[in-house]
């Protein structure tokens, strides 16, 4: 039984590093929703935010559809802000038979979380390359990112306490593994 490895959290918060590390070590597919994102940025004088960003999240369901209609487990990395997110996510799983698993990044030290938006290259295509971006984005979640994800196992990971992302990526390793069908040939 193949897996779908979602990542969660909000930009910033080391998400796309920590899928990085997971997909290389497991050697499976990362999809990330910020290559998408980066391809639209070209209609974003004509098409609403909205619709830029519901673009995105077809476009990697129907990449992650096509992974695992061949048998192949994801990493998939987007925010996964929102509960309607969260409910295709199942039912792509369902639809393909496979697990599903949340790795959700959290920043517990909000001085470290915004020198690490500040330092980073200029945000790059559509990230927010200030903090006051940043914020402006989470104010825009209203709250709705924070959801039950019911019987679906997650891993919640402080990316800005002092240890080192090789050990991240082991804890998310050892989560993935203990949570993942023990038939999977990753």
């Amino acid at each position: 039984m193949g897996v779908i490895i979602a990542m969660k959290g909000h930009p910033g918060t080391g998400k796309s590093t920590l899928a990085k590390s997971i997909a290389s070590s497991l050697k499976i597919p990362l999809i990330d929703k910020d290559d998408i994102k980066d391809q639209t940025i070209p209609l974003q004088l004509t098409s609403p935010a909205s619709f830029l960003n519901d673009l995105s999240y077809n476009a990697i369901w129907q990449i992650a559809s096509t992974q695992l209609s061949i048998g192949l487990s994801v990493v998939l990395d987007s925010p996964l802000s929102r509960r309607i997110h969260f409910d295709r996510l199942r039912q792509l799983a369902a639809e393909y038979g496979v697990r599903l698993l949340i790795i959700e990044c959290r920043a517990g030290d909000r001085d470290l979380w915004r020198r690490r938006v500040e330092e980073r290259d200029g945000g790059g295509g559509h990230k927010p390359a200030t903090w006051e971006e940043l914020e402006k984005i989470v104010d825009g979640y209203g709250g709705c990112s924070e959801y039950d994800v019911e019987d679906v196992a997650r891993l919640v990971v402080d990316t800005t306490e002092t240890v080192s992302l090789d050990r991240l990526c082991s804890d998310a390793l050892e989560f993935i593994f203990d949570h993942a069908d023990k038939s999977l040939a990753i």
